[in-house]
């Protein structure tokens, strides 16, 4: 959890802001190697892919580029985890990105903070 300075406070030092936006990106980098491995691992239980095309088929779901191997004739099983999988991966796209840009919001929001109590 981070600890936010309270609007009274000064502006947190450029290092302890460096900081903040190293744990957020760790956080980041966990969370979408976790949904990486959830999406490899559900493509490998369901599909005859291998893992290195399971794996891709993840990333190109998680990236926003589509899916490459699920199409009209594969089995519903695997149509509705890649429906699934989709519809999570723009979730933890959002999350992500706000998780990442929260630090650097409130930064520029005290910063402002501090400049219209003067």
């Amino acid at each position: 959890m981070i600890n936010w300075e309270h609007h009274s406070q000064p502006l947190a030092s450029t290092r302890v802001f460096v900081g903040r936006m190293a744990r957020q990106f760790l956080l980041v980098i966990a969370i979408v190697a976790v949904s990486l491995a959830i999406g490899t691992a559900g493509y490998v239980v369901i599909s005859d892919l291998d893992v290195v095309d399971s794996f891709l088929e993840a990333s190109m779901l998680m990236s926003g580029a589509g899916p490459l191997y699920t199409e009209r004739s594969s089995p519903n099983e695997l149509k509705l985890f890649s429906s699934f999988y989709a519809l999570y991966c723009t979730l933890v796209v959002v999350t992500t990105v706000g998780l990442l840009a929260a630090p650097v919001i409130h930064r520029a929001l005290h910063r402002l903070h501090l400049r219209s109590g003067e």
